[in-house]
């Protein structure tokens, strides 16, 4: 963990703090591109306080190899991303300044500006491909230190973030890697992050770690909806794999296309009921009540 100083920007100084309210959907990786001996966080944080030098700029974060300053709320804008009053750039994404002091550590501050995006990915819910570089969006060379090796950059994001307590959302578990590999191409043709992870001799494909339990649900409802079983391993708890879905009584639920018979009949489920929506008219211990239907299926054989 990195310590973070918070040092917000006063109200109305809205040169440095505009004040308009924002969704983060981005995080925007930028160099300070000065190297003068000095030109820490701190430096940065002071800069931005005493007005800029009359500049229109203000970003969120500024780290260096010793810790993070924060200047802005993150529910609030700033303006780094140089693409206008209407950019996305400005309007939806958290700005991030890595310093590169000639008397700092820039491997670093940049681990240590990885370490927060992984964070602010898990708090925010935001993809990894919507981690960019300054250039995304404006065309200008940065983050100058960086740019020549982003792809090595983002691949430092995907490792686990390191927390006593995180939501993993697994969409299968394998003994053989190619089906492993099979169903992470599956996931990342429908738009999801994947990685596989090995553990007590199992291929697990996950698409998201999270420390907070409704991030993980969000991306776990949005993966079922693209036709995945999802499960949720909580490490903190050192509980196992679980399925996330809690049933109640009214919900919307589908029998899953894998289904065969249903729970309390020996009769076969035909295709032509499954995969489509049907309400739960009551739930039991291993099973649940479709009303239209009126039979009882499995829980694991609905989503």
């Amino acid at each position: 963990m990195v310590k973070v100083v918070k040092s917000i920007i006063k109200k109305g100084q809205t040169k440095q703090r505009p004040g308009g309210k924002m969704t983060p959907k981005y995080i925007t990786v930028h160099n300070t591109a000065n190297r003068n001996k000095g030109s820490n966080a701190e430096m940065h944080a002071r800069y931005l306080h005493n007005g800029a030098g009359g500049r229109t700029v203000g970003w969120h974060f500024t780290v260096d190899d010793k810790e993070i300053y924060q200047h802005l709320p993150l529910n609030e804008h700033g303006w780094h991303a140089e693409d206008g009053a209407k950019g996305k750039g400005n309007l939806t994404s958290i700005g991030i300044e890595i310093c590169e002091n000639s008397d700092g550590n820039h491997d670093k501050a940049m681990q240590n500006a990885q370490w927060l995006i992984r964070k602010l990915m898990s708090d925010h819910n935001i993809s990894i491909k919507n981690v960019v570089p300054h250039k995304h969006w404006s065309g200008k060379n940065c983050p100058n230190r960086i740019l020549p090796i982003w792809d090595k950059f983002i691949d430092g994001l995907k490792e686990q973030p390191k927390s006593d307590n995180l939501y993993k959302v697994q969409i299968g578990a394998y003994k053989q890697k190619v089906n492993a590999d099979l169903q992470a191409k599956r996931a990342k043709d429908k738009g999801f992050d994947t990685y596989i992870l090995r553990e007590k001799g199992l291929y697990k494909v996950q698409i998201g770690a999270y420390n907070k339990l409704e991030n993980a649900q969000k991306q776990a409802d949005k993966a079922r909806k693209a036709g995945f079983d999802i499960y949720i391993e909580n490490s903190g708890s050192g509980s196992t794999s679980s399925k996330l879905k809690t049933f109640k009584v009214g919900q919307k639920v589908r029998i899953k296309q894998s289904a065969k018979k249903y729970s309390r009949a020996n009769v076969t489920i035909p295709s032509k009921y499954k995969n489509k929506s049907y309400t739960i008219q009551q739930v039991g211990k291993n099973d649940v009540l479709i009303k239209e239907l009126y039979s009882w299926v499995r829980k694991s054989d609905v989503q």
